[in-house]
């Protein structure tokens, strides 16, 4: 036999263990994996080095409906039991959800209470959250993997750390539920390890805490139900009745988490209905056209994994409209996911490890896919936050297959190979790591971010109604509610113009175009034209209600128009709607306390301010403490209105004149 010959490592198969062990323990300790520690910090400095420049970001996207513009987040932890006792967005908007997500929400008040207003602190927990996230996924999967090259692990991870999808997740603070999900599903897996080795029930105990937090943190946890069977089943030699075991306990934090999120998704007074502009699968005419559109999307997802570019926030309707079988998308898509499920299921008693990376992948991203059902999204890249793993070992196994790697104890140089394989994987990385730093760019403010995605989407409905709303936004002064450019506010109603040609039933872009019309009302110095934006805004507020009568906010706006040409009966009347709608709403309770006043009926003025108090957050509570203070002074109650002013200076002190 040849020196060559002796010298050849031989490849360790699940079939041919090298060293025999009892059923219930791991084959090898991993200790002895030469330059273990170093992948874990590399893992965890190469995530926060990528996201350093978004610490200095702003507020993007939905983090305005779950922290910046959410009363229940701005109002501290006094408000923990709303936190767990209502929909995810109950404090934002009116409306029905399908959302339960307390543990991230109750983080975001904290920050709010810690530091108000302050977006840095939140960018930068979740840098350091996705930091540790590498440094776990490490941890554990180089104890789960310990039967193939570490290599393999290590490319996973860093290729996971390094991928450009995960800029909406890190960069937007609000997705910080997509990181707590993965980190502390990981963390359930490595506690299962740790009972599998050290047969100590304790471990059990602490996976189904950390599965509690990762199911409390976002409702997709519940995949990894699947994931936690299927890892033991391929990669430790665990009992049938060992499998189920684990898998019964920790159906017991699901099953709860699930009958408390039912129970507060079922007290609300109707179901979630999904907009066609949210997921345009809502306009399918049946469920042959559901499932092509459904497949379509998947291609999508999996395209934008293998090559990330261009990236966007959104791709909704008309930008993607619904397709029949006879689009070869949709075609490619159903024959790519059914090929690598059947593939995956074919070769399951294997244990291959491609197999279970696919299995994971599937699994992971069965809930988002709109096959099994619809969801409220058509397409979000945040969504293959946690499916990505499996596209990242996926990637670690194939550069093993490539370069041959089957060391079992060398990560940086497996096989005698290190230079040329890291050289390549080097390469995939930095790659990675420039889109990344660049898409993070685009992520600065809502702004940026819209004004960038509408180069890649730019028939998407929603993405141009937002783009019009930041495009008003600069050309107004926030602190006094007017117009300080003209000309902008006009691009913003061109952007809406657009909108409702894209969508013609688009009530918020109608709603929204009035609103910028009443304010360049404000401005305008002749009568006549003053008269015109008026009518042309009063016309849009009537508009958008015939497409949904309930809008609140519009409402409300109506009534300043009325209110301003002195019509209190009329103004009062649509206040009430505005606050029958939305009990919640605090600006229509301030105008119709407001236009009770001008009305002298002080008593149920203070009323509909008190009632406002309780949803206000300081930068409203101030004024209303005033109002209420002042509408005590002029009913003859001095004595009554000096507690309300005190109140008010305490909160604003300008307000004291």
């Amino acid at each position: 036999m040849s020196k060559k010959k002796l010298a050849k490592p031989v490849p360790q198969h699940r079939n041919q263990p090298i060293v025999k062990r009892p059923a219930s323990k791991i084959q090898r300790p991993t200790s002895n994996i030469k330059g273990a520690l170093w992948v874990g910090l590399a893992a965890s400095i190469l995530g926060f080095l990528l996201y350093a420049n978004t610490l200095g970001h702003q507020y993007t996207l939905d983090d305005f409906s779950i922290i910046k513009s959410n009363w229940i987040t701005k109002g501290g932890l006094k408000n923990i039991g709303l936190i767990f006792s209502t929909e995810y967005r109950f404090g934002s908007w009116n409306s029905v959800g399908s959302l339960y997500r307390p543990i991230p929400l109750t983080m975001f008040t904290l920050e709010w209470q810690l530091s108000p207003d302050n977006p840095m602190l939140g960018h930068v927990l979740n840098a350091l959250f996705y930091a540790l996230t590498g440094w776990v996924l490490w941890t554990t999967w180089r104890r789960v993997l310990v039967d193939h090259p570490p290599v393999l692990a290590a490319i996973a991870v860093l290729v996971f750390m390094a991928h450009p999808v995960h800029t909406e997740v890190v960069a937007n603070i609000k997705s910080r539920d997509e990181i707590l999900a993965l980190l502390f599903g990981t963390l359930t897996l490595r506690a299962i390890w740790e009972y599998i080795e050290k047969e100590d029930i304790k471990w059990l105990l602490v996976a189904a805490l950390t599965y509690a937090i990762a199911m409390f943190s976002k409702e997709s946890a519940i995949t990894l139900m699947a994931v936690f069977p299927l890892a033991m089943w391929f990669f430790s030699s665990s009992s049938v009745g060992k499998i189920a075991r684990v898998a019964g306990v920790l159906l017991v934090p699901a099953v709860i988490f699930l009958l408390i999120r039912k129970s507060i998704l079922d007290a609300q007074p109707y179901q979630e209905s999904y907009s066609i502009l949210d997921n345009f699968m809502a306009e399918t005419k049946n469920q042959g056209e559901r499932l092509a559109s459904a497949f379509m999307m998947c291609g999508r997802y999996l395209w934008v994994l293998i090559f990330p570019h261009p990236l966007v926030s959104d791709m909704g309707y008309p930008q993607t409209k619904v397709v029949t079988f006879a689009d070869w998308r949709a075609l490619a898509g159903f024959f790519v996911y059914v090929g690598m499920g059947i593939w995956a299921v074919m070769n399951l008693s294997k244990k291959h490890i491609l197999s279970f990376a696919i299995l994971f992948y599937l699994a992971t991203f069965s809930v988002f896919s709109n096959v099994l059902m619809q969801i409220g999204t058509s397409y979000g890249e945040r969504l293959l936050y946690i499916p990505s793993f499996g596209f990242a070992l996926a990637v670690g196994w194939l550069f093993c297959k490539i370069f041959k790697i089957n060391d079992l104890t060398e990560i940086w140089n497996p096989n005698g190979k290190g230079t040329a394989l890291w050289m390549a994987v080097g390469v995939l990385l930095g790659i990675y790591a420039l889109k990344t730093v660049i898409r993070n760019g685009a992520w600065y403010d809502s702004a940026s971010l819209y004004a960038a995605d509408l180069i890649n989407s730019p028939n998407c409905a929603k993405l141009n109604y937002h783009n019009a709303l930041e495009q008003v936004r600069i050309g107004m002064d926030e602190k006094e509610s007017m117009v300080k450019d003209v000309e902008q506010v006009k691009k913003g109603i061109a952007g809406y113009d657009k909108c409702i040609q894209l969508y013609p039933q688009y009530h918020d872009a109608y709603g929204s175009r009035g609103l910028a019309y009443f304010r360049l009302g404000e401005v305008l110095k002749n009568p006549e034209d003053q008269r015109a934006a008026w009518d042309k805004a009063l016309s849009d507020y009537q508009e958008s209600l015939k497409y949904r009568y309930n809008n609140s906010e519009v409402l409300s706006n109506m009534g300043k128009i009325y209110f301003t040409r002195n019509q209190p009966e009329k103004a009062e009347e649509v206040y009430r709607k505005s606050v029958e709608f939305d009990p919640r709403f605090v600006d229509g309770r301030r105008n119709l306390g407001a236009v009770l006043a001008m009305q002298r009926k002080f008593p149920q003025a203070i009323e509909q301010w008190k009632e406002a108090l309780k949803y206000a957050d300081n930068t409203k509570s101030g004024t209303l403490y005033f109002y209420i203070g002042s509408a005590y002074k002029d009913m003859g109650q001095p004595e009554n209105s000096v507690e309300w002013f005190e109140k008010a200076y305490a909160v604003d002190p300008s307000l004291r004149k």
